[in-house]
Parts: structure tokens; sequence; C-alpha cells
């Protein structure tokens, strides 16, 4: 980003200088309990990161509870303060989900569990496997038309008009397959909505999801680092959930090491590193905060809208 970015540009040395509390610092079990399968996130990343970027989060949140107060007088209205909506978006295997998982945690303990933090993410918006094959979209999960995203902008939608419950409709990896059963969450204060489309708009939408978004943030990394982290994980994963006889993707334990490469190398060349270039990678600069990670996994760098 030149000098004229509408981004401010801290790298990761000038961010960890932000003046913090401790009071939010995770424990070294706690953070292993969240973490991803392959990712190395350090309690060096709490303290210099995730902490001056809760603070972050929380100035924005009581900024907007504060002109909500204030509209709320001058209108002469008692509407309620709908929830805080943050969206984490990014490809694949870059880490979102810890993120996630890290940023709820820590919201949690920021506000002494005073507010209701809840975290959801966008892969039970995916169309049931039985539609994608009926669609002839099997080979496009993950793109952008695979989604209801119908639903998932009503879902945004009740969420801030506050209805009292909303579903949630769950997805399971180890099927790979949206699940019948749903989840009701109810009026949170802060909601994480996590997933690789979220920043993406629709054309054909007069709504997109992230104009309920009250803050967005977007985790970078170089394509070759992504794949060559999407690789490792398939192999973790290829020597533990999937020996599950159950697992979907239980299959590709009988195989050779070489083939099993094969297909990994080709799913993400026809789907994962084609729906970063095409669909993911072009919503970065929609973000309000970029994490930039390096080829360690380690964020390198923080990208804050001006």
């Amino acid at each position: 980003m030149n000098h004229y970015s509408p981004y401010f540009h801290f790298p990761r040395e000038d961010w960890r200088k932000l003046e913090v509390s401790k009071d939010q610092m995770l424990t070294a079990e706690e953070l292993e309990n969240i973490r991803g399968l392959n990712d190395r996130i350090s309690l060096e990343d709490i303290a210099e990161i995730y902490l001056p970027l809760v603070k972050l989060l929380a100035i924005h949140y009581h900024e907007q509870v504060f002109i909500h107060g204030q509209k709320m007088e001058y209108l002469k209205r008692h509407a309620t303060h709908t929830p805080f909506v943050i969206g984490i978006a990014g490809s694949v295997a870059v880490g979102k989900s810890t993120t996630a998982r890290v940023l709820k945690i820590m919201l949690d303990r920021w506000f002494s569990k005073t507010r209701k933090v809840e975290l959801i993410t966008t892969d039970g918006f995916l169309y049931p496997n039985a539609v994608l094959e009926e669609k002839g979209l099997m080979e496009r999960k993950g793109f952008p038309e695979s989604y209801d995203r119908t639903r998932f902008v009503a879902f945004l939608n009740d969420l801030k008009s506050n209805k009292e419950n909303v579903e949630v409709p769950l997805y399971s990896h180890f099927t790979y397959d949206v699940l019948e059963e749903t989840r009701v969450i109810s009026q949170p204060d802060i909601i994480i909505v996590e997933g690789i489309n979220v920043l993406q708009v629709d054309p054909e939408q007069a709504v997109f999801p992230s104009d309920f978004f009250d803050f967005s943030i977007y985790m970078d990394a170089e394509e070759t680092e992504i794949k060559r982290w999407y690789l490792e994980r398939f192999f973790m994963l290829r020597e533990t959930a999937f020996q599950d006889t159950s697992s979907y993707f239980h299959r590709y334990t009988k195989i050779t090491e070489e083939e099993a490469r094969i297909f990994a190398l080709d799913t993400w060349d026809k789907i994962n590193g084609v729906n970063l270039k095409e669909n993911i990678e072009r919503t970065k600069y929609r973000a309000q905060l970029i994490l930039k990670k390096g080829a360690d996994h380690l964020i390198s760098d923080v990208y804050l809208r001006k």
C-alpha cells in the first residue's frame, strides 16, 4: 500500500507497542484448546496482536452504544441497542476460525461476561450436498453460488432487527454436509460472523451481508503460503479425523501418500485457489482491518482503515 493508502500500516513491532491491559490474556491451555490444526498462533501473538485488537473492538462497540443512545434521545424513541456485528473473512486454511475463537474468549473477558458474545460460521449457510448435487455445484462448494445467500442475509437482518430467537444452521466438517439440527441465539450484544464469503457482494441482491457489519476483518497471506498450509492441514487430517470410517474423507486414507497429495493439489488448483483469486481476495479492501500473515503463520502487519 502506498503513501496515500486509506489504511494506517502498523508493522508488528509498532502494533505491539499500543497500550493495553493484560487482563484478557489467555493461558497456554486455553490457547491450545482453540488453536486450529496447523495454526502456529502463540501466547506472544495474543499479547502483541490480539490484546490491542480487542481494545480497538471495545472502543468501536462503546462508540456505537453511545451514538445509539444519543440518537434515541433525540428521536424520543426507546429502541433496544442492536448487536455489534464483527465479520471475519479470508481464504480457507488462513486461520479465520482460530482468530474468531480467540476474539470470542477475549471479548467475553474484556466485558467480564456482562455482554453476551456469540460466534457463528457461515458454513451452515451452504446448500446441503443433495441440493449442490442437484444444481451441479459440488465442484463449486465454497464459491458464492454454493451458499443460500438469501437465507444468510435474512439471518443478519433478523439479528439487527433484535428478533428474540434467531436460528443458525449448522455444518459438520466430519460429514462434509449441513446438519438437520440448528442452533438458536437470542439478542447477543456482540456477534462474530466468520466465513470466506462474508465480505462478498452479489449484484442480484439489493442488500449485502457486509451492510450489517459494524467492524470487518480480513485475514491475509500470500497464496503460496496458504496453499502450503492447506496441504499441511490435509495431511494432518488424513492421519487423524479422516481415519474414522464415518468421515466423508475416509477414502483418502486408503490411497498412497502421493495419490493423496495429487488429490489435495488438484482440489486447491481447481477449487480453493480459484475461489481465492476470483472471489475472496477481491474483498480484502472492503475490510476495516487487514491482518497480514507471514510464511511462519504469524501476523507480521496490521492495516487499519483511517
